[in-house]
C-alpha cells in the first residue's frame, strides 16, 4: 500500500470513529431494524422494529416508554448502557414483533452529558416544540399502519403496551388507531397528572410531613401554576417542573381514564400499591369508574408493596432489602394478553 493510499485509509477510519462517538452504538443495536416515517404534522418520526426472522406474520407490540427526553439505550460515564425500556424485549421478541418509536428529536441512542456529576441529555428545539400527547400518540397509531405494510404482522393482536407517562399514551393510541385490539398500561394516572401534584401536597400533609398550612399553601400554588399552564397552552418557550407548558396542557386534554372509556377491546391496568411517583389513589378511581358504568373490559392488578418500578423495599434494623418484581409483573402481563382475545 503507497503512502497516498495509506493516509486515505487513516481518513476514512477517522471519519467512522467520529460518526461512531457522536451517536454512541448501545450493545442491543443488532436486534433492530430502523424505520423513518415522514409525516407533514408529526415530522420525522423514528421506528425501531426487533428483527422478523423471515415471513411468520407475528403479533404487533408497539411499548411507549416513560417520560423525559433520553434516548431508548444511553450510555453512562461508566461506558455501561441503560435504557428507558422496562422489560426483556429480547425473551418476548420471539412471539411478538415489538417496536419502539423515539421521541421527537431524539435518537435510538447516544452517550449522556454530564454537568458537575450530574447526567442529562440536551433538549433541542425538535423535541420542545413537538413533544405532547398528541404527537406521542399520534406516531404511534402511524407507526401501526405504515408497518402494516412493511413487515407481516398478525392483524388480529395489535396491542399498544405503555409504561409511566407512556400509559397515558395507550388508551389515546387504541381511540385514534382501531386496529390496535388490546392495551396494557403500567403505573400511569388515570385522571389530569396535574391533579397528583395536589393529591401528593394533600398526602404529606396527612401524613404530618407538613403541616396543613404548608400543605395549602402548595395547594394554592400549584392553582396559580396552572392557571397559567392553561391561559398559554401552546406555549414552547414556558416550562415548569422540566416540562414545557405545551407537554402539560397536551396530556391533561384528554384524560386517560376518558380514553379508556371510550375503548371496548380489553385492557389491562396495572399499579404499586407504594408508587411516589404515580400515586394509586388516582389508580384506583379508574376500576370505579368502569364499574360505575357496567363496562366490562377492564382488569385492574395491583402489587400493593411495589414501587413505580416494581420494586418491593423494605427496612429491618436499619438495613434495606429490596425485591425485584419487575419480571413478574411483565410476564403476568404476558400471560393475560394470551387469553384475552378482542
Amino acid at each position: 500500500m503507497n503512502n497516498s493510499s495509506s493516509l486515505k485509509l487513516i481518513a476514512v477510519l477517522l471519519l467512522l470513529l467520529g460518526s461512531l462517538r457522536s451517536h454512541a452504538q448501545s450493545p442491543w443495536e443488532k436486534y433492530f431494524e430502523h424505520y423513518t416515517l415522514a409525516d407533514k404534522q408529526l415530522g420525522t418520526v423514528l421506528i425501531h422494529v426487533t428483527k422478523t426472522n423471515g415471513a411468520a406474520k407475528k403479533p404487533l407490540l408497539i411499548y411507549i416508554d416513560g417520560s423525559g427526553n433520553y434516548p431508548l439505550f444511553y450510555r453512562k460515564s461508566s461506558g455501561n448502557y441503560n435504557t428507558s425500556i422496562a422489560f426483556d424485549f429480547i425473551k418476548y421478541s420471539r412471539d411478538y414483533t415489538i417496536v419502539f418509536i423515539s421521541k421527537p428529536g431524539t435518537p435510538f441512542s447516544d452517550s449522556l452529558h454530564y454537568e458537575s456529576g450530574k447526567p442529562f441529555y440536551p433538549e433541542n428545539e425538535i423535541y420542545n416544540r413537538l413533544y405532547s400527547l398528541q404527537w406521542r400518540a399520534g406516531a404511534a397509531s402511524k407507526a401501526i399502519d405504515y408497518l402494516i405494510r412493511k413487515i407481516p404482522v398478525d392483524k388480529k393482536h395489535i396491542v399498544v403496551m405503555g409504561y409511566s407517562e407512556g400509559s397515558q399514551v395507550a388508551p389515546m393510541v387504541a381511540v385514534l388507531n382501531k386496529k390496535v385490539t388490546q392495551i396494557v398500561c403500567f403505573v400511569g394516572n388515570a385522571q389530569n397528572q396535574l391533579y397528583d401534584f395536589i393529591i401528593n401536597a394533600r398526602l404529606d400533609a396527612d401524613r404530618n410531613k407538613i403541616t396543613q398550612e404548608q400543605g395549602q399553601q402548595i395547594v394554592d400554588s400549584l392553582y396559580t401554576v396552572y392557571e397559567k399552564i392553561y391561559a398559554n397552552p401552546k406555549a414552547t418557550d414556558k416550562k415548569w417542573f422540566g416540562a414545557t407548558y405545551f407537554k402539560w396542557s397536551s396530556f391533561s386534554q384528554f384524560t386517560p381514564l376518558e380514553n379508556m372509556l371510550k375503548l371496548d377491546i380489553p385492557i389491562l391496568y396495572v399499579a404499586g400499591g407504594k408508587d411516589n411517583n404515580q400515586t394509586i389513589i388516582d389508580i384506583d378511581y379508574a376500576k370505579l369508574e368502569f364499574l360505575r358504568r357496567g363496562k366490562k373490559n377492564l382488569t385492574y392488578k395491583v402489587y400493593p408493596n411495589s414501587n413505580h418500578g416494581f420494586q418491593e423495599i423494605t427496612v429491618k434494623d436499619g438495613k434495606e432489602t429490596k425485591v425485584d418484581r419487575s419480571d413478574e409483573v411483565h410476564q403476568f402481563a404476558f400471560n393475560w394478553l394470551a387469553t384475552r382475545k378482542s
